[in-house]
């Protein structure tokens, strides 16, 4: 067991170094790079086009072929059977819908044309809202991949596609194109309804908070962990099917999250004391890296003062997933070479030390991602009658 661990660990890490050496690859930046020259694709866009296309296939292929990886691996087929046989399940109809519609055309039940069909569609959404909204997707991806958030993706899939579609359509959010968001949280609504929370919650970061906001934000927040018997049974009536579960009894604050956000937040207020408050406030991307911090503080207090809600590592990414933006955004705004240098190496340090600890405790109970197998290479399925 441990030499398969050891294995799938190396495996792990080449994925990665091979898919962030291809992302360093691709030059042009989403957001600004010219698509079409003279009726022809630009040369810079071709090249991007092909090392993108590498790396979803290298991610897709990895997660479409997994088998029994993720801790709640057979449990989905579980559900996908009950989905399709028209018994009892908590899951959206998106999701249910989807299983009948797969396993119809199939013939059966293949879950592992589902895993695919999810696997798909959280990548490429991933990678899309990556290349279109970050600054440096070089750097973006990186994070995506050392900060675990793609091989979380092999778990708990509804919700993932959920987080994939919401940072797809946060840029309508910069955009005030409320219609557009509304519409894209709607739709990832259909897998996973935790998602709604963002419509409220980025409405409330999209605008400038002064000083008194934060102080009475932080100030209800710890009144309602003080009443946080009275929170948990309301949010219970919300998600019903936590109840009498495992879920009540992980109540722990994440260090990890908390730590991390803490220190973005640290780097965010030395750019401002370094750029001095007025001259960053004139900076054209202050708005769009207020809205991110915004988030980060929500991610910040719903980590730790609301820490005993079920399975709240959720409701934290909806806002703290904007670190794949907000960090190259931050790092690009640093005029002195040097500084950002060691800032970027920095950046580059902490998150191969997380990676490295997230990948030592990917055996865990409720993690589940070591070690890799594939069901190309076993017999072995789940059956159901």
């Amino acid at each position: 067991m441990a030499l398969n661990r050891a294995c799938s660990i190396i495996f792990y890490l080449t994925i990665a170094a091979a898919t962030c050496l291809m992302a360093s690859q691709v030059r042009a930046v989403g957001r600004t790079a010219p698509v079409f020259v003279n009726g022809g694709r630009t040369r810079e866009c071709f090249r991007n086009r092909l090392f993108l296309s590498g790396i979803f296939a290298i991610l897709f292929l990895c997660a479409a072929l997994r088998f029994d990886v993720g801790n709640d691996y057979g449990q989905y087929t579980e559900t996908m059977h009950e989905a399709c046989v028209g018994g009892y399940v908590v899951t959206e109809p998106g999701f249910n819908g989807l299983v009948r519609l797969i396993y119809g055309m199939l013939g059966g039940e293949y879950y592992e044309a589902v895993f695919a069909v999810f696997s798909f569609a959280t990548i490429y959404l991933f990678l899309k809202a990556l290349y279109r909204q970050s600054v440096d997707f070089a750097q973006s991806f990186f994070l995506f991949m050392t900060l675990g958030l793609y091989f979380q993706t092999y778990n708990t899939m509804r919700y993932y596609l959920a987080l994939a579609l919401t940072l797809y359509a946060m840029r309508y959010v910069l955009e005030r194109d409320w219609l557009k968001f509304i519409f894209w949280i709607l739709i990832a609504a259909l897998f996973h309804k935790s998602v709604l929370l963002v419509i409220p919650a980025y409405g409330l970061a999209l605008p400038e908070w002064r000083r008194w906001h934060i102080v009475c934000g932080l100030a209800l927040s710890g009144l309602c962990y003080l009443g946080r018997g009275i929170v948990l049974k309301a949010a219970l009536v919300l998600y019903p099917s936590y109840r009498n579960t495992v879920y009540l009894e992980d109540s722990a604050v994440s260090i990890s999250s908390a730590v991390r956000i803490l220190l973005l937040l640290a780097l965010y207020a030395g750019l401002v004391r370094y750029m001095g408050s007025e001259r960053f406030r004139e900076q054209r991307a202050y708005g769009e890296l207020r809205f991110y911090m915004q988030l980060q503080l929500l991610a910040f207090v719903s980590c730790t003062f609301f820490s005993f809600l079920p399975v709240v590592t959720r409701i934290t990414y909806y806002f703290s997933v904007t670190q794949l933006l907000m960090i190259p955004l931050m790092l690009g705004m640093i005029e002195d070479a040097r500084i950002r240098k060691r800032v970027q190496a920095f950046v580059f340090l902490a998150c191969i030390i997380f990676f490295g600890v997230f990948l030592l405790q990917a055996h865990q109970e409720g993690v589940g991602l070591l070690p890799y197998k594939s069901w190309l290479f076993t017999a072995q399925r789940y059956l159901y009658k």
